[in-house]
């Protein structure tokens, strides 16, 4: 699981669900304006239309579904996505990627996944965009949680993934103003369309891992470009 600097990143996408945010960076890839290469994508979930884009885009398709809760035995939730993310690796490391990017990936990864995916120099190697200002409104929805608060803004975090849930260090972060909208779904629409643009902005410095990691607290570090 190692490469050079002038090797063009090896990634793999992990996605549940209609495939947006895999769309906007595998057209970023396409466009020249992000270095990298998709080797695989990681779904859960049988049917989810983003398998239908990576195979249309003759990118391998990994359907690992996690088992029935039933099936477990009584195992703690943290064994039972070990297993699971165990199960994924067997078919991806293969594929020898990097990178670990989340894109609309709804469940959580184990400690045992992450510290796979740990660098040399001790950070993540999973990249995950979240849908508001991180730290507020982690966890589902959180444009619909934006505005049933009557936040006058919301947001987008692009973020290291970290043992804690949406809690990593945040790499870039951008706000867009909601006051005037009147549904939950005009917030999304606003918000995927930041998404998409700043997704694989971030994707292009954090893939090439020549940034500064500057302590902040005993739990937090700042990620910053160099």
């Amino acid at each position: 699981m190692s490469t050079s600097q002038t090797a063009v990143p090896r990634i793999a996408v992990f996605a549940s669900g209609r495939g947006s945010n895999f769309e906007a960076v595998l057209r970023a890839i396409e466009d020249g304006k992000l270095r990298a290469q998709i080797v695989a994508l990681v779904c859960d979930r049988p049917g989810a239309p983003v398998m239908e884009l990576a195979k249309d885009a003759g990118i391998p398709v990994l359907l690992v579904p996690p088992p029935p809760a039933t099936a477990s035995g009584g195992a703690s939730a943290e064994i039972r996505r070990v297993n699971h993310d165990r199960a994924i690796w067997e078919k991806l490391k293969a594929y020898q990627p990097r990178f670990l990017v989340l894109a609309g990936y709804m469940r959580i990864l184990s400690g045992w996944m992450i510290d796979t995916f740990r660098s040399e120099r001790g950070y993540s190697r999973i990249v995950n965009v979240h849908p508001s200002l991180l730290p507020s409104f982690p966890g589902k929805e959180s444009y619909r949680q934006a505005f049933e608060h009557g936040a006058q803004l919301a947001g987008v975090t692009v973020h290291l993934v970290d043992p804690a849930v949406d809690s990593g260090p945040i790499c870039a972060q951008e706000s867009f103003a909601i006051a005037d909208c009147t549904t939950p779904e005009q917030v999304e629409k606003r918000g995927l369309a930041v998404e998409h643009r700043l997704y694989p902005a971030t994707l292009d410095w954090v893939l090439s891992e020549r940034f500064g990691v500057t302590p902040l607290s005993s739990r937090r570090i700042r990620v910053r470009p160099h």
